[in-house]
């Protein structure tokens, strides 16, 4: 009789226990209890009551050419077209000020306009969820942008939330959501003329917009180039490296044609966007339950830097004179049937590197010859002389020193 009755009081905790196990709460678990936002100088006021808004700001780095055949740009040999640039631009979206945490950018717009640029063309774009790469012709989406929810009460504990959007409650309703969902659709267009890139984004179910997108593109100056000649030496020795005279030197000028001097690229950026502002109901994962607003608005207008002006018109190096007559002149080439112009080199190593041998070359006793390279005199293109080219001698050869030129 005894053990009956401890079967049946065993039976009874066993009952108990394992309703409250399995027993499901009627609300599936909530993100927060409430939400507040603080504005600077302000009371703390309800999430909900806040609408918030959304900003976009750009940045570019130089990146390799998209193509082999977009490297140099150049047409002869002796010519080379510099006002084409590769640039991987960064567009930056988020939401400004207090919000509320379950607000989400839904669509999104971003409209790039250089000042004095026109795109040409776009290779790989990128976001959190997409990477399309034209250049291979590769296109890669996340999909299956599954989530579970389910709740489950632990014996003395509150629900939890464990991974399948599948909320089971005991006396409203069972829903369950599995589906395979694109995250995104991102697009990209290149419109009037070149003048401008759109950039569109429109985020799947749950998917807020915020964050990064790249893009790779390749941008042309649309202004009238300036014009310069680059020389260069193809070698300073012979096949036994041993060093050349100066008459044996081979110097060859190429015409380039480039961005002015001092010239940046800005770019107006504007954003239009839209928002899923959460009225009420953001206090469950549920969505079903949610108060909305949808809401389309967009950003004032932008100004940032694209590309600064060491990068769209680079350096070049000259050698000038540092004392006595022609101080601060630089050195000018002359070769048969053409004109003065500058003796210009691309980098300051180059420039360098030539001024060192130069001075090589020992000039002794004949300090007041004229410098020859090859077909080339070298000298001073000085317009208040009777003959406005004053050649270089000999003997000024440790008078100079490497400057920058600008393009």
């Amino acid at each position: 009789m005894g053990s009956r009755n401890n079967l049946l009081f065993f039976s009874i905790v066993l009952g108990v226990v394992l309703a409250g196990c399995c027993s499901v709460p009627d609300k599936i678990v909530g993100r927060y209890k409430s939400a507040e936002c603080e504005t600077q100088g302000s009371s703390p006021v309800v999430c909900t009551s806040i609408i918030p808004k959304a900003s976009a700001s750009v940045v570019s780095i130089k990146t390799p050419s998209l193509s082999a055949s977009k490297t140099s740009g150049t047409s002869k040999p002796d010519t080379e077209l510099r006002t084409l640039f590769h640039r991987t631009i960064i567009i930056s979206v988020s939401k400004k000020g207090p919000f509320n945490p379950a607000d989400r950018l839904e669509a999104t717009t971003v409209t790039i306009e250089p000042n004095n640029m026109i795109f040409v063309n776009w290779d790989t774009l990128a976001t959190n969820y997409t990477l399309i790469n034209a250049g291979t012709v590769q296109f890669t989406q996340a999909r299956g942008l599954t989530e579970n929810l389910s709740a489950g009460t632990p014996s003395g504990g509150p629900a939890i939330v464990s991974g399948s959007l599948g909320g089971s409650q005991t006396n409203t309703r069972v829903e369950n959501f599995n589906a395979s969902l694109q995250a995104e659709t991102l697009t990209a267009t290149v419109e009037d003329g070149g003048k401008k890139l759109v950039i569109r984004r429109q985020g799947g179910p749950g998917v807020d917009l915020t964050g990064n997108t790249i893009i790779k593109v390749d941008m042309s100056y649309n202004g009238n180039p300036a014009r310069k000649y680059v020389f260069y030496i193809p070698t300073y020795s012979d096949a036994k490296k041993h060093l050349l005279q100066p008459t044996n030197l081979f110097l060859i000028r190429k015409i380039v044609f480039g961005v002015p001097p001092n010239t940046k690229t800005s770019a107006r950026v504007t954003l239009v966007y839209t928002l899923r502002h959460v009225k009420s109901g953001d206090t469950t994962y549920e969505e079903k339950d949610d108060d909305v607003l949808e809401m389309t608005d967009h950003s004032m207008p932008h100004t940032f830097l694209l590309i600064p002006k060491w990068e769209t018109s680079p350096l070049t190096f000259g050698l000038v004179k540092i004392t006595g007559q022609h101080k601060n002149y630089y050195i000018n080439v002359k070769q048969p049937g053409r004109d003065p112009v500058p003796l210009i080199f691309d980098k300051y190593d180059t420039a360098l590197n030539f001024l060192a041998y130069i001075r090589s070359s020992n000039p002794g006793k004949q300090i007041n010859r004229p410098l020859v390279l090859g077909n080339a005199r070298l000298g001073f293109f000085d317009p208040t002389e009777e003959n406005p080219f004053v050649p270089l001698k000999m003997g000024e050869l440790f008078d100079f020193k490497v400057k920058p030129t600008g393009f």
